[in-house]
Formats: C-alpha cells, structure tokens, sequence
C-alpha cells in the first residue's frame, strides 16, 4: 500500500481494487464464455493507472477540502470515482472475426484472481488489527 495513506483511505482503496477486480473477474469470464461466438471482440477493463494517478505518488497527499469552499481540492472521493475503462481487444481475430485468445484470457484470469486475494487478505489483516486495537481498549 502506499505510504501516506491514513487508515480510512486504506480501507477505502483495498474494497475498490476489491469491487473493480470482481469486475474486471466478469469482463474475462464473459470473454471465454465467448470464445466461440463469431464476431465477438474480447472486453477488458482497465483500472490500474487510474488508481494510482487517485492515490498519488508515494510520500506525495493529494490536496483535500478541509472546509467548503476550498478551490483546488478535487472534491468528491478520487478513489472512489475510479471505476476503470473498458476496452475492446480489436486484433488477434482468427477467421470468424472471435478476438479472445483462451490462453491469455486464462493468464489475465489468474493474475486478477491473485491481486483480488491480496487485496481481500490485507483488509481482512487490517479489520484483524483494528478488532485486536479495540479489544485491547486502547
């Protein structure tokens, strides 16, 4: 996780790549659903530079409203406002004009589905510790 976050923003980034990886899950799965289907042009979503240019560099906060009125501040959630782009994959079609690729889509699959187990092991250890501070009374 980047450095600078506070505690909130952290969960708040861990249930976005959450909910955008279970998307992004949908788009693949949907794609090789399709494999077969003549025509049909392979969808992916991407998030991933979005969310980070949200969260900003490392060691560098990203200007937030303090008090109504602030100029300059964005407004709103950045990290919230991420909900990633989709994309149609427009070369690599065999003869029936298909552009998924099983392998590759096997491949992204595998990747999403470990980012999305990371992702869902570090809030779970967040929630753990924030649950341990609060038994410990402190």
């Amino acid at each position: 996780m980047p450095s600078g976050l506070t505690g909130s923003e952290t969960f708040r980034l861990l249930a976005q790549v959450i909910d955008l990886r279970q998307t992004a899950h949908e788009r693949i799965a949907g794609n090789l659903a399709h494999q077969d289907t003549p025509g049909y042009q392979a969808r992916r979503l991407e998030f991933e530079s979005a969310l980070k240019s949200a969260v900003g560099e490392p060691g560098r906060l990203k200007p937030a409203a303090t008090r109504p009125g602030h100029i300059g501040a964005g407004g709103g959630d950045a990290i919230a406002s991420v909900h990633g782009t989709e994309t149609t994959v427009r070369s690599g079609a065999g003869k029936d004009g298909n552009t998924v690729s099983p392998e590759d889509e096997m491949a992204r699959l595998a990747q999403n589905a470990l980012m999305f187990d990371a992702a869902a092991q570090l809030i779970g250890s967040k929630y753990r510790s924030l649950k341990e501070v609060i038994r410990e009374g402190r």
